[in-house]
Parts: C-alpha cells; sequence; structure tokens
C-alpha cells in the first residue's frame, strides 16, 4: 500500500528498519516483551501511564516509526506498540498476510494484557489495521486516528498503484533488507516477507461503505497535503465513517508524523482528550 518510491530519501532513511544489531534495544523507557499468539512470535513493548493508546506502524515498519511521539504520549497515555506479523521484530507464519489477520493479532495481544478497550492510532497499514479493528470490535475501540490510511488499493496516487503493481522484494533496496534483516528473528525470511507485504498493497484493504458507515469510535483521519494516498480518497473516508474529523497536514507528505510531529502530537492528543476514556 506504501511505495518507498515516492518518498524522499532522507524519510526513507527513518521508516526503514536499519538500524541496531540484533536483539535492537525497546525505546528509552520502555519494556520488551515477547508473546506467542495465533501461531507467530509478537513483540510488543510497553510504556508510560494513563489511558492505554495503541500504536500500529505502517507496512514494512516497526514500532520505532513512533519515536518521535512516543516520549510526549508516554506522559498522559500507557502506550502499547507492537510490530505486526512478519515486520521488525515478530515473525511470521505460513500464508497471506492481510490486515483482519493482523488486527486479529492485536486482539489478542489486547486479551493477553487484559485491556478490554483501547485508543488507536496507526499510520499507513497500521491505520488500515485500526480501521479494520474499529469495523470488527467497535466494543474495543474509543478513539481511532489514522494516517495515510486507504478503503481500498485504488486510492493510491496512480504512480504509487503503477510502483506496487511491478515491484519486488529487491524494489525496497539494500537498506531496508539489512535493516530488516538485523532486526527480525526469521532473517532469512526478508523475501517472503516483502513479496507478501506487496501482495497485501495490490490486493487489500476493501472495506465496503457499508461497513465503514458502521464505524462507531470517535475518529480523526489524517493525511499529508503531499500523501500517496488521493486526497479525495481521504476525504471520502472522513466523510463516510460517521462523525468522522479530517486533519490534512499541511506541507507534509506521507509521512507526516515523522515530519511535523510539531503539528501531529498536538493535534492527536488533543482529539484523544475529547470525549469518553478507555
Amino acid at each position: 500500500m506504501r511505495p518507498l518510491r515516492s518518498l524522499s530519501p532522507a524519510l526513507i532513511l527513518a521508516l526503514a528498519l536499519a538500524g541496531p544489531a540484533p536483539g535492537a534495544r525497546a525505546a528509552a523507557g520502555a519494556a520488551p516483551h515477547r508473546v506467542h499468539l495465533r501461531g507467530i512470535t509478537l513483540y510488543y513493548e510497553l510504556e508510560g501511564k494513563g489511558p492505554p493508546l495503541l500504536l500500529l506502524h505502517g507496512g514494512a515498519g516497526n514500532g520505532m516509526q513512533f519515536e518521535k511521539q512516543r516520549p510526549e504520549f508516554a506522559r498522559s497515555h500507557r502506550l502499547i506498540v507492537p510490530d505486526a506479523r512478519a515486520q521488525g521484530r515478530s515473525s511470521d507464519r505460513p500464508g497471506l498476510l492481510t490486515y483482519h489477520d493482523m488486527a486479529e493479532d492485536v486482539v489478542a495481544l489486547l486479551d493477553t494484557l487484559h485491556l478490554r478497550r483501547v485508543d488507536v492510532m496507526g499510520w499507513s497499514d497500521g491505520g488500515d489495521i485500526g480501521l479494520d479493528l474499529a469495523i470488527h470490535h467497535p466494543d474495543r475501540i474509543v478513539h481511532l486516528v489514522t494516517f495515510g490510511a486507504n478503503a481500498s488499493p485504488d486510492g493510491l496516487q496512480p504512480a504509487d498503484r503503477a510502483w506496487n503493481a511491478t515491484a519486488t522484494a529487491d524494489s525496497f533496496g539494500a537498506g531496508m533488507e539489512r535493516g530488516w534483516k538485523a532486526l527480525n528473528p526469521e532473517p532469512a525470511h526478508y523475501r517472503e516477507a516483502m513479496e507478501k507485504i506487496l501482495t497485501l498493497w495490490r490486493t487489500l484493504p476493501r472495506f465496503t461503505p457499508a461497513e465503514l458507515a458502521g464505524i462507531r469510535a470517535r475518529t480523526l483521519i489524517c493525511a499529508g497535503e503531499h500523501d500517496v494516498v488521493m486526497a479525495e480518497h481521504t476525504a471520502y473516508l472522513a466523510a463516510t465513517i460517521p462523525n468522522a474529523e479530517l486533519w490534512i497536514v499541511p506541507g507534509a507528505s506521507h509521512g507526516a508524523m515523522i515530519e511535523r510531529p510539531d503539528l501531529v502530537n498536538p493535534r492527536v492528543l488533543a482529539f484523544l482528550a475529547q470525549g469518553p476514556k478507555p
């Protein structure tokens, strides 16, 4: 869903997995954990105190993508930051990669942590997982914030759909491969994992208007002014989800939360402060 081709070289480096050696340490102040669920070993981190806030990273990434949000968010929220299956420090299992399966992994994690209701902030693929959670588990999600999410592959800019159509594991570049292998417990699985992600982006999500209209969570739909998701598609999401708010981050790309935390962080925290708490 999220072609790295369309992002600046500096942002690609920020999003890529290059960094610490295998067994990378958790973010400062965070406690690292692993749990066996649904046929995988899921890595997640916990930090902060307050209402639970689930942070869901972008495709082919990991929870470190929220490094510009976590210190500020942890002052007022208990953060749950997983790495999705086949990404970051989590393992994979045989079969296709889907947003619904990744959402069900999250539900299993919340059950393990005895968390009945949470707020969710999801970026890119993480936003699609958040939408799936809000559709299929409406009683579990209080606030939903998405950045650069889409309801279907057709929501991407034409050039980015074209990139998806022909991309292979090699298209992610050598830096992505090195970083992914340094973090993941199954380094030999890299090519298969990337091909699964590309198949995911080409074919999913497929949220129907009726599914979106059934979302009950208080919702904030966000995108960068120059996002890989078309502006009219982002507006469609906000218009179809009942009472959803729409926010376009001025001057930003698909990586708005990395580029403009000075705008993103206070806007998200103010939204989460509204209405009921989980």
